[in-house]
């Protein structure tokens, strides 16, 4: 009986369900439709979204009758006809980026920046010779008599890789997510929200932007430096999504190149979009030749050498100051028979850039640097004739200004250089006396030694930083060398976890001081006023230069500004080279100018991947010479040492 019971009970439960499924579950999906966003809008919807508000239908078609569109008809073509398609191209890198995103928390990392230019686009590219506008995206563009309102006009044929149209809303999307707060990147938000109105789409193929001011650069910095992204991506997912989705990944972009595959601490892939919209463009033909672009990394700059010397990558790393004994010793044609036989080119190019900008930093927001005397003596301590001679074979110079080697250098700006006499004067000065020296040497000030941590992170090479250590115990002065990761020392140096910190920073084709020594930003975290810097001067002349259009006026200003900052010695100044030294495997052909000094992006040449991306090949007849001449050590055509083909190409096209 029991069995029997249970078994009519369990039939009973069963119906009940059924039912339950039957009619209570559908009527539940009725009344809570899904939440996931809609994936595609109609161009009406999308016009509705971004379209000018404020203004009606008959008033935008009034605007859009009288833009006054112009263009640039002739670029320069620089690519070179010899040039073919195939192959891949290896470069080596020491450092993973922290983020592979475009924007937000982290992304101003160098090679972030590089892989950047070339998967995504900006409105318009600048010409590398003329600096003039050429089209990017939009295929033509205008300014409005005020000079306050730029218009831009999508190219029809632009697509995103996976086939979609790039249209206004394209733009006004990307706005949206540089100014929210959620991406953590306390610049662009600033910069965006602060300097341009909302853009507005007045057709799905026209977008009108509005600067809140009147200043010469904010048609160049809307135009040429804000990379596009796809709308139908980033409004899809939360900026904090966006964050950490494409913390290792890039999104679709629109360029010649796309994302393959990245494995931290190991490789970023690129791939040629063999369907780039762009391709057959006069000014991208013979551009952008690889199949193939691998991004190799390794634990420090010796393993980096060695891989290339092994034929693992095809480029040897940027030649830095602190690496040139591999140019000297290492891969001269005395020591190397690769170089030798030309199986490894060896080449200065010559291409007028001004050089970037580094040494050791101060942080002036807290003891000991808030005193400019403590700054200038560590700076008159920094023996930079000894590091140029001894460790770089002179083939550097001092570097003595914010912008060397530019248009906006001031010649006149003092040479500070290594006098410790003077340094111990500045120290007595501001407390720092030599008669109150601990048991270890060093000087005690209310009760606490003289003690400083220094990040260093090449593990391979502290030569600069040891001499400096050296010469600072000799006026009772303690560093301490701290081993840190690159991601480390990025993140001290955008949470200000530093007392004195190395930097070095590219530098702009057109400066842009605001960003790096502006007082609104000397409080904030991840912006390039690391240094804390306030000062009302400097305030003023980035407010003159911003709304200054004579070119000559605002180089005038700059090197005000530029004297300013080296009498309040923000940095220990370090050197610079005038010429690019470069070594590649001589697999590759190369226009006659081989690298040129600004890229299409308008970023000045310091890093070789951006440029021999665009405009070099693989040469697979010339790869097979060159393993059989490896094997047999037999001797190669030679290339010339030193190239001074870029001014010739500058004088030439610019008359």
């Amino acid at each position: 009986m029991k069995a029997s019971k249970d078994l009519s009970t369990n039939i009973l439960f069963f119906f009940l369900f059924l039912l339950f499924a039957i009619f209570y579950i559908p009527a539940c999906d009725k009344k809570t439709p899904s939440k996931s966003p809609k994936k595609h809008f109609t161009e009406a919807e999308l016009l509705g979204k971004y379209r000018p508000k404020d203004l009606t239908k008959e008033k935008v078609d009034s605007i859009i009758k009288s833009i006054k569109w112009e263009t640039n008809e002739n670029p320069n073509i620089l690519g070179s006809k010899e040039a073919k398609k195939g192959g891949t191209v290896v470069f080596g890198y020491s450092n993973y980026p922290p983020t592979l995103r475009t924007y937000g928390e982290n992304s101003n990392e160098l090679i972030t920046q590089l892989i950047t230019s070339i998967t995504y686009e900006t409105l318009l590219k600048i010409d590398p010779i003329t600096y003039e506008y050429i089209p990017g995206l939009a295929d033509k563009w205008s300014v409005s008599e005020d000079k306050t309102t730029y218009f831009f006009h999508i190219n029809e044929k632009a697509k995103w890789q996976d086939g979609a149209p790039v249209t206004a809303f394209d733009v006004v999307a990307t706005y949206d997510l540089l100014i929210d707060e959620e991406i953590r990147d306390p610049y662009n938000n600033d910069f965006y929200s602060s300097k341009y109105e909302r853009p507005v789409a007045l057709a799905p193929d026209i977008v009108m932007v509005k600067a809140k001011l009147m200043q010469w650069s904010l048609f160049l910095y809307f135009s040429n430096d804000t990379y596009i992204l796809p709308e139908h991506i980033i409004t899809r997912i939360k900026p904090s999504e966006y964050l950490t989705k494409y913390n290792n990944e890039m999104m679709i972009g629109s360029g010649p190149y796309s994302f393959e595959e990245a494995i931290p601490n190991q490789v970023i892939v690129l791939k040629r979009n063999t369907s780039w919209w762009a391709a057959n463009l006069s000014p991208n033909k013979n551009l952008f030749n690889f199949d193939e672009i691998r991004i190799n990394f390794y634990t420090d700059e010796t393993v980096l050498f060695e891989n290339f010397k092994k034929g693992n990558t095809d480029i040897a790393p940027y030649i830095y100051p602190h690496t040139i004994n591999k140019w000297v010793e290492d891969f001269s044609p005395g020591k190397s028979d690769l170089v030798k036989n030309n199986c490894i080119i060896r080449q200065k190019i010559y291409c007028g850039k001004p050089a970037e900008k580094g040494g050791f930093a101060f942080n002036i927001r807290e003891e000991p640097f808030n005193d400019i005397r403590v700054r200038k003596a560590v700076s008159l301590l920094f023996n930079r004739e000894k590091i140029i001679k001894k460790l770089f074979y002179n083939e550097y110079k001092h570097m003595d200004s914010y912008y060397a080697n530019s248009i906006y250098e001031n010649k006149n700006n003092p040479n500070i250089r290594y006098n410790p006499e003077e340094a111990i004067k500045l120290l007595e000065e501001a407390g720092y006396s030599q008669k109150n020296l601990n048991e270890e040497g060093y000087i005690v000030k209310d009760g606490k030694p003289f003690e400083l941590n220094l990040n260093f992170y090449r593990s391979d090479d502290t030569r600069i930083e040891t001499l400096l250590q050296e010469e600072l115990k000799k006026v009772g002065i303690k560093i301490n060398l701290k081993k840190v990761t690159w991601a480390t020392h990025i993140k001290d140096l955008d949470e200000r976890n530093f007392k004195m910190i190395w930097i070095n920073y590219t530098t702009d084709l057109f400066a842009n001081p605001e960003h790096a020594y502006h007082s609104k930003y000397a409080d904030k975290p991840n912006t390039n006023n690391i240094f804390g810097f306030k000062n009302k001067r400097i305030d003023e002349i980035c407010e003159e230069y911003n709304g200054e259009f004579d070119l000559k006026k605002r180089e005038k200003l700059i090197k005000e500004l530029d004297s300013i900052l080296v009498s309040n010695y923000l940095m220990a100044l370090n050197w610079y080279s005038e010429d690019t030294k470069i070594l590649y495997w001589n697999k590759f052909g190369t226009p006659e100018f081989v690298i040129s000094g600004v890229s299409y992006s308008g970023e000045i040449t310091f890093k070789l991947l951006e440029v021999i991306s665009t405009f070099w090949w693989y040469d697979e007849e010339a790869d097979k010479v060159l393993q059989e001449a490896k094997a047999r050590k037999t001797m190669l055509p030679g290339k010339p040492y030193e190239i001074k083909v870029w001014e010739e190409l500058k004088k030439k096209y610019q008359k």
